[in-house]
């Protein structure tokens, strides 16, 4: 019973704040409970790593996203391999880098650090013919500290970043999609950052929280 609760709970504050939810896999990996989330409602489904991809995919998820970095020619293949035996998978992942490494930065996660870095990015992978940018992803988990007035005033300023760049991006027509993502992580703060990903650009946006721990 707790858990349908948790299921149905967390589905309907993204429904209230009109986002949709994509939740974190590797929180339970374990497939009955993706199939529950999936049938609850969820937009798709988060993982770290292709291997934990290829458990959500057989669990009937359509739509994934890979919140980290993937390069590794094996890696790269596995989804090119799950996509050609899955008809209408969708799988986006990470591009947080202009070297595509996985550098430990201020803040103790990869990615981009200012809105120079992450439009000069977003111009890159424009001009490239191996990648399409399709959405904005930030992780604010990490800033997470409990208390309302510190972790509102961290939230306000780490979602206007976001949406600065994603609107400056929509303006120098950098995105691929036909729908763009915009997509935020954690679990401890996701009712600050929910209201924030709605966005008004040239073309749909579709909100997305991966908040995992929900679910247990």
């Amino acid at each position: 019973d707790a858990l349908d609760g948790n299921l149905k709970w967390m589905q309907g504050f993204a429904g209230d704040h009109g986002v949709g939810l994509a939740p974190h896999g590797k929180t339970t990996m374990s497939p009955q409970l993706f199939r529950r989330q999936l049938d609850a409602g969820a937009w798709g489904l988060t993982f770290a790593t292709v291997g934990q991809l290829r458990a959500g995919v057989a669990a009937g998820a359509t739509r994934c996203i890979i919140a980290n970095q993937v390069f590794r020619a094996i890696d790269l293949q596995g989804i090119d391999d799950l996509k050609r035996a899955h008809s209408g998978l969708s799988v986006a992942f990470l591009v947080d880098s202009l070297e595509q490494l996985a550098l430990i930065v201020d803040g103790g996660r990869t990615g981009c650090r200012n809105h120079e870095q992450a439009l000069a990015l977003a111009q890159r992978m424009r001009a490239s013919t191996a990648t399409r940018l399709i959405g904005i992803e930030c992780y604010e988990g990490l800033g997470a500290t409990g208390q309302t007035g510190p972790d509102t005033a961290y939230a306000q300023a780490l979602m206007k970043r976001v949406r600065d760049i994603a609107l400056a991006c929509d303006e120098q027509q950098l995105f691929e999609a036909d729908v763009v993502l915009l997509t935020a992580g954690g679990s401890a703060i996701f009712d600050l950052v929910a209201d924030h990903l709605k966005l008004k650009l040239s073309r749909p946006v579709q909100g997305l929280l991966r908040s995992g721990c929900y679910v247990t």
